[in-house]
């Protein structure tokens, strides 16, 4: 077998059992790539925490008025006390 057929095989079969998984693009990206720092505590129906291995500390918020999801900064003062609260009343349990 030619050296540059057994190349263009190697490559088919390498680009056929990669097809099945995730494009690296989607396996690597952080949900919250901008946050927003002017979140009103009261305007959130629900929070969301989310942890991955690659990026910081995630937090997701849904907002009462239009459904939407934002993205909230974690260094916000009143995120960090609910935060704070949060492990406080886990670790009593």
């Amino acid at each position: 077998m030619d050296v540059k057929a057994l190349a263009l095989v190697t490559l088919i079969l390498a680009a056929v059992s990669v097809s099945d998984e995730k494009p690296v693009s989607l396996t690597y990206r952080c949900p919250c790539r901008f946050y927003e720092s002017n979140v009103a505590r009261a305007n959130i129906k629900h929070l969301k925490i989310l942890s991955t291995p690659n990026c910081s500390l995630q937090i997701v918020a849904r907002l009462k008025n239009t459904g939407k999801q934002v993205c909230v900064d974690p260094k916000l003062k009143w995120i960090q006390e609910y935060l704070e609260k949060a492990l406080n009343k886990r670790f009593k349990m």
